[in-house]
């Protein structure tokens, strides 16, 4: 696109609009262009493609890091401390779409964590879940599941499926198992290049680590950890008392 210099707006303005155009349509979502880029491209000033990514940034489309550029700011999901809400119920409350990548679903021995945490022996046969969780094709997180289920909960689960929705709401369907609390754990951790390669991570984007141990009623069900992308996920929780219109 040439901007045009005989119209009354801006050119930044213009190159601003032309740039939420783009951005809508999913042309930026692999990489935003660098400044030296976008002055070649459109024939303008180094001080107009400023202006336009200043106003871009303003209005929490772009951001940009010294050293790493300007980048595309993804939508977020804001949420209470994860809790029963679940991501597959978060997704889907914003307006996005739910999908998981099922890397693994089968039987195995439960190990020293999973023993500890759910009040078995470590070899005990747990069901082993893992799955990537995607908001529209983007993925948010890496989730590593431990079920303490019997044989014949393991053989009613295994009938359902896991490429979309919540794995509680699959317990409940299948095998009449209701989560009812449980308790969790947040850190902010490193992963492997193999955890960063199946969360699409961008150079220097971290990730939390949420534990979790639920239970269906006086029953430890699950033992999970999730590996969460820092910049697509808000955890957020309210205390104190608060004003009755910023209650939630």
């Amino acid at each position: 696109m040439t901007l045009d210099s005989s119209d009354p707006t801006p050119l930044w303005a213009q190159l601003a609009a032309e740039l939420r155009r783009r951005l809508s349509a999913g042309d930026f979502d692999k990489r935003f262009p660098t400044e030296a880029e976008l002055v070649e491209a459109f024939g303008i000033s180094r001080a107009t493609v400023r202006e336009a990514i200043r106003r871009l940034r303003a209005d929490g489309l772009v951001d940009a890091r010294r050293g790493s550029g300007t980048f595309v700011v993804r939508r977020q999901l804001d949420v209470p401390i994860l809790g029963m809400s679940g991501l597959a119920q978060t997704i889907t409350a914003a307006g996005l779409s739910e999908t998981s990548t099922v890397l693994r679903n089968e039987e195995g021995p439960a190990g020293e964590v999973v023993a500890w945490a759910l009040g078995t022996e470590s070899h005990e046969t747990v069901q082993w879940v893992e799955r990537v969780r995607f908001a529209d094709g983007e993925p948010l997180a890496l989730d590593r599941s431990a079920l303490w289920l019997d044989a014949a909960e393991r053989r009613d689960f295994l009938g359902g499926g896991l490429g979309q929705g919540s794995l509680y709401g699959l317990l409940e369907t299948r095998c009449g198992l209701r989560v009812s609390g449980g308790r969790e754990w947040l850190r902010a951790v490193t992963c492997s290049q193999a955890e960063r390669g199946l969360l699409r991570l961008g150079r220097g984007e971290g990730v939390f680590e949420v534990e979790r141990v639920a239970y269906a009623g006086d029953r430890p069900l699950e033992w999970r950890r999730s590996l969460v992308r820092g910049r697509s996920y808000v955890l957020g929780a309210t205390w104190g008392t608060m004003p009755p219109e910023s209650r939630s």
